[in-house]
């Protein structure tokens, strides 16, 4: 007699290896984080003046502006338009003020505006979509599997962001910026005072050379002469010819390295914006090196491929140097690698531009629009990201727990496991390391903070089919 076997198919437990349960991430908490973090928090403190309020409306603010401040009112469409405007307003506003004593940054009220106003389109965008769709946008279903995938692109990302050789060469540098004193030649950075002479030589002086120099001691100017020495007359002028400006480049771009020497006096403790002392530059963010004023503060910046088109990441500042009542020999040296800053013989600031700091893959860069803040990516915005994913998936990977404390304890572990390896691997300066571990930290605590099981998500695909299966086998085992 021939026995058959009947193989019970349960519908329930082999569901659960494939059922796509899904995350919602509740976008209000992320959406502000976005805000706070890229327009509140400084890299620079300076002391605060109405002066630097610039009302000028460009195509890279108003990108920027529709980036961070649209996911604030998609987050708040599930209110009224009315708070919607109010936050968007209040948030733009303490911004902008915040950016009066923030150095590099530019306070505008027609940011406030264009803030309040994408804060508001981003409302009725939701609004739209919601009436459209029935779904509502105030908060991001994730499926879990691409929830989990978010591990393995996080540690990838980081990886990349690490594995660089810092560049201090002048490689980056270009041969058509001009060379000119008391304003960049497009007229927006005005500066107050007068420069009796400066002089540039193709070396790095040493500090005994600068002492020595400052006090006139006989034999203590170099044998070697300067490329440039002059007594400027004007502002904002080119002071060289095209053959000359040509000789200036193709000699510090040899060597590396130079000393720029000033003797100056300043007439104004309030400049609008960075003044520039003397600049060799083509407009006010894109430089081969800068000397300029901000108050009674002296900043130096160098253009390398590490530090940036605008020679600010870093910029060198010195503290509070400068006054009304007299002349001061200023000396800005660079090195190769060290940036310098020297005050009548005394070095004042110095800033390291071959230091190692997180940087993207030339080959990702260069994809990257123009209009992106690249560098704030790259000395940011990317680790938090990276975070902010690495969270996401450890809560896909392990589920979510239900006390408040535990939950945020995951996260910050997540958020210190991206900052302390990228510290640990691509960071040389301390206080950029802490900085990014901190970042990193928020971007987990917010990430856990704002994810929630998604109670309302369907059942998995063919689950009917298999549960139909199952009452057909049962019906046969009855019979």
């Amino acid at each position: 007699m021939r026995q058959r076997f009947l193989v019970v198919v349960s519908a329930h437990t082999p569901l659960k290896l494939f059922r796509l349960t899904r995350l919602r991430l509740r976008l209000l908490l992320p959406s502000i984080a976005l805000i706070v973090a890229s327009t509140m928090v400084p890299t620079e403190l300076r002391h605060p003046s109405l002066a630097y309020i610039r009302n000028i409306f460009t195509a890279a603010d108003f990108v920027s502006n529709l980036v961070v401040y649209m996911p604030l009112g998609i987050a708040l469409s599930g209110s009224s338009l009315i708070r919607a405007f109010l936050v968007g307003l209040s948030l733009s506003t303490s911004s902008e003020v915040l950016q009066l004593g923030y150095v590099n940054r530019d306070p505008s009220l027609f940011d406030i505006a264009s803030n309040t106003c994408d804060a508001v389109v981003g409302y009725l965008a939701a609004m739209f979509w919601h009436r459209a769709t029935g779904c509502n946008p105030v908060s991001l279903r994730v499926y879990r599997p691409l929830a989990l995938a978010a591990i393995p692109v996080a540690i990838f990302g980081t990886m990349m962001l690490l594995f660089h050789r810092p560049r201090s060469d002048f490689s980056n540098w270009s041969s058509t910026f001009h060379l000119a004193t008391g304003n960049e030649l497009t007229g927006d950075r005005p500066w107050a005072g007068t420069i009796s002479e400066f002089a540039i030589y193709p070396f790095a002086m040493a500090q005994s050379q600068i002492s020595d120099l400052n006090s006139r001691r006989s034999g203590s100017y170099p044998s070697e002469p300067p490329i440039v020495s002059l007594a400027p007359t004007g502002s904002g002028r080119p002071l060289l010819s095209k053959p000359e400006e040509l000789r200036l480049y193709d000699t510090l771009v040899r060597t590396n390295q130079f000393t720029l020497l000033v003797s100056m006096r300043t007439s104004n403790l309030e400049p609008s914006g960075p003044a520039r002392i003397i600049t060799y530059s083509q407009d006010r963010v894109n430089r081969n090196f800068t000397l300029g004023q901000i108050h009674n503060l002296l900043y130096f910046r160098v253009r390398t491929p590490d530090s940036g088109t605008n020679g600010n990441d870093p910029a060198l500042y010195s503290g509070p140097v400068l006054s009304l009542i007299r002349t001061f020999i200023v000396a800005a040296v660079y090195d190769g690698r060290f940036s310098k800053l020297y005050v009548d013989g005394k070095c004042v600031a110095q800033v390291d531009l071959g230091a190692k700091r997180p940087r993207l893959p030339g080959r990702i860069s260069a994809w990257i629009p123009g209009l992106l803040p690249v560098r704030e990516m790259e000395l940011g915005g990317a680790q938090i990201l990276f975070s902010a994913l690495f969270s996401l998936g450890i809560l896909a990977l392990v589920g979510i727990p239900r006390r408040l404390s535990t939950r945020l304890f995951a996260g910050a572990i997540a958020g210190a496991a991206i900052g302390g390896t990228t510290w640990v691997f691509g960071v040389s300066q301390p206080s950029l390391g802490i900085r990014i571990l901190l970042e990193c930290v928020a971007a987990g605590l917010v990430i856990v903070a704002s994810v929630e099981a998604d109670t309302a998500a369907p059942p998995a695909p063919g689950s009917s089919l298999l549960s139909r299966l199952d009452l057909h086998v049962k019906a046969r085992l009855r019979q």
